[in-house]
């Protein structure tokens, strides 16, 4: 049963309108499969507060009251005023590998994420999601299953499926989208939507016969296969209720993972991402009061704490753990300024980290480092050491690493990068 998918209506958003994969459950992935799960962090992070400890970087300004710590191999900024971070650290940092100084040669939002994402900051690039979406031999109904957060997509684009924060499918299913539309609809009794959707099947059926090769053929064939999804979705959705929960203040990120656990136990989803707005939503772009990230992380670290709970609860489609089959990918688009502005925050900065969670991953370390003018420091890929001879990292190398978990080839789709082997399991 789909616990907690009705956290959040699912509503695909593609070109021709609500258009899925094919079959809800006919091919669930495939044993073992590799499923990963983004969280991003909007707005740009400031790394010196968690990820990089730089208090013996004269040109840094850093925190008073916090201090370096090392907690199941992993080195971070400890304080007070973020318990979370450590308690999360204390629980599960033999399952986590933070990898810092990755620089994303950009201080613009949108051409940050994209870089990020796909590695370039050119148009018509997909994301790392998409990519392994894309390219799984599994039918899936929900591929790369967009909860919320950026999304880079050409090639793979009928594989990304959003989500509306508002509920949009559960009120397209049982016609309250039409009724509270501009110009109000009466929905079809299920007698008669029945005899409209058999009609329709009908005429599609003779369409296709005699359509011939070509852009008709293929047109018949999506129209098809997206009549069948969303009656397949409708079924499912008869059992579920699909209203989203009130967030509060913030968004609800644990519930957003929830809904993705529930696709990947499924088997129907191979890639998820949610996005965290920081506390109250009032995002991580803290050009003036940069305290505001002090609670942004100590929420997202006890969000955190709370997902890497519920997928310890969970099995996998195969009947396995899911824990085995997950990896958590914990991002921001870029960080932010080694020093404080006049307005006590910080301005746009090129060099960001990532945490990578869960399955696959070589936990309990840290990798990379910022120099004494906050700079990315070369890495030694292969053991994940700092090595002057090594590379600077880019987000090529995490997209390449991505796709290595996930056994695809990453030099097909990454340009810059090769995967850091150092943060993987042997």
């Amino acid at each position: 049963m789909l616990k907690n998918l009705s956290r959040r209506g699912l509503f695909a958003l593609a070109p021709s309108g609500l258009l899925l994969p094919r079959r809800l459950l006919a091919a669930p992935a495939a044993p073992g499969a590799r499923k990963f799960l983004f969280i991003y962090a909007y707005g740009g992070w400031d790394t010196t507060m968690v990820f990089t400890p730089m208090f013996d970087k004269p040109l840094v300004d850093t925190e008073p009251d916090a201090t370096t710590a090392t907690v199941n191999g992993v080195t971070f900024v400890d304080s007070p005023q973020r318990p979370a971070v450590r308690q999360f650290f204390e629980r599960w940092g033999d399952r986590a590998c933070v990898v810092n100084g990755i620089e994303v040669r950009s201080v613009t939002h949108e051409r940050c994420q994209r870089i990020l994402l796909t590695g370039s900051a050119e148009s018509g690039k997909d994301d790392w999601a998409a990519i392994m979406a894309g390219v799984s031999t599994e039918d899936l109904l929900l591929p790369h299953l967009v909860v919320s957060g950026p999304s880079f997509t050409t090639e793979f684009s009928s594989r990304v499926v959003r989500i509306g924060d508002n509920g949009q499918l559960n009120l397209l299913l049982d016609g309250t989208a039409l009724r509270q539309s501009s110009t109000p609809v009466v929905s079809p009794n299920p007698d008669t939507e029945t005899l409209a959707d058999a009609f329709v099947r009908d005429r599609l059926a003779t369409f296709s016969a005699t359509a011939g090769a070509g852009r008709a053929a293929t047109f018949a064939e999506r129209y098809r296969d997206a009549l069948g999804d969303v009656e397949a979705l409708k079924d499912l959705a008869s059992s579920l209720d699909l209203d989203p929960d009130a967030g509060g203040c913030s968004r609800d990120i644990a519930s957003d993972a929830a809904s993705a656990l529930d696709a990947f136990e499924l088997g129907i989803a191979r890639c998820a991402i949610t996005r965290h707005d920081g506390w109250c939503s009032v995002g991580w772009d803290t050009h003036v009061n940069n305290t505001f990230q002090v609670m942004h992380y100590e929420e997202l670290f006890g969000f955190l704490s709370e997902i890497m709970a519920d997928l310890e609860t969970r099995t996998s489609a195969t009947g396995g753990r899911l824990r085995d089959e997950v990896t958590i990918v914990v991002l921001s688009e870029m960080g932010r300024h080694p020093q404080l502005n006049l307005g006590a925050g910080r301005d746009h900065w090129t060099f960001t980290s990532c945490m990578l969670l869960g399955a696959g991953v070589r936990g309990g370390q840290s990798i990379g480092m910022l120099d004494s003018n906050a700079l990315g420091l070369a890495v030694d890929l292969a053991t994940g050491e700092l090595d002057d001879g090594g590379e600077a990292l880019v987000p090529g190398h995490l997209g390449a690493t991505l796709l290595h978990l996930a056994d695809i080839d990453p030099a097909e789709w990454v340009t810059q990068g090769a995967p850091i082997l150092g943060a993987l399991e042997t």
